[in-house]
């Protein structure tokens, strides 16, 4: 052994413990997300294997006449309206959002939110590609869309925004926000299947994916926010 080793054998030392602790608090912190992280990946597993083997679901038709019984002409209005919100109107309001948090200086979060949508749509475009799954024609869609069914692309992109903010605002103490934001990218969800647009399966799919993303987001968020305010603490 050189001088050079037993010079770093202490640092060495006293580093493995230190990581190994992070990593059980780590793991301590965010164990109900690792248990619905595999919950959500065991979920998209076996729905991904029926569309990629194109055995279909024999439960995804019913489910989709049960919803459009109750199709009326102000109900397709507002189910529009909703399904916007995780598309065009969506964007808009993650600009208002993001430009909220960093003009008031909260830019990591800003950052989050970008990173979320952003990766949620390259999530969306690769999946809808590998899977190439065929829209639904249960009954004349209410909208007309051209990509690939499987998974939901505004369902992962209103996860993806609302989800994320639902955990934002709970960690927050902001409860009440948090059910309603999280309720509105189901309210989402459901949309996409009373237009007709898309299977029920293709919205588990989606909400599984989504929920994953959001999750390693928040950890990954969580890590960087902690290592910040160890490296301003190590300044003072």
């Amino acid at each position: 052994m050189t001088m050079r080793d037993k010079e770093f054998l202490p640092e060495r030392q006293q580093n493995s413990p230190e990581s190994t602790l992070k990593l059980v608090t780590l793991l301590r912190r965010w164990w109900p997300a690792w248990v619905a992280i595999l919950l959500s990946l065991g979920l998209f597993v076996e729905l991904a294997d029926d569309v990629w083997r194109r055995e279909g679901f024999t439960w995804d038709a019913p489910i989709m006449l049960a919803i459009h019984r109750y199709s009326t002409p102000l109900l397709d209005r507002i189910m529009w309206l909703v399904t916007e919100t995780g598309s065009a109107i969506g964007i808009l309001l993650l600009f208002l959002l993001s430009a909220w948090l960093w003009r008031n200086r909260f830019r990591l979060e800003a950052a989050m939110f970008v990173l979320s949508f952003a990766g949620g749509e390259i999530i969306t475009a690769l999946l809808k590609q590998l899977f190439a799954r065929p829209r639904p024609d249960v009954f004349p869609p209410l909208m007309t869309e051209h990509s690939y069914s499987f998974p939901s692309g505004h369902t992962i992109a209103a996860v993806s925004l609302y989800g994320l903010l639902a955990i934002f605002l709970w960690r927050r103490n902001r409860k009440g926000l948090a059910l309603i934001s999280g309720g509105w990218a189901l309210a989402v969800a459901l949309s996409r299947v009373y237009l007709g647009v898309h299977y029920p399966s293709d919205i588990l799919g989606a909400l599984a994916v989504g929920i994953i993303w959001i999750i390693l987001v928040s950890i990954g968020f969580d890590r960087l926010q902690a290592h910040r305010k160890s490296g301003h603490s190590a300044d003072g």
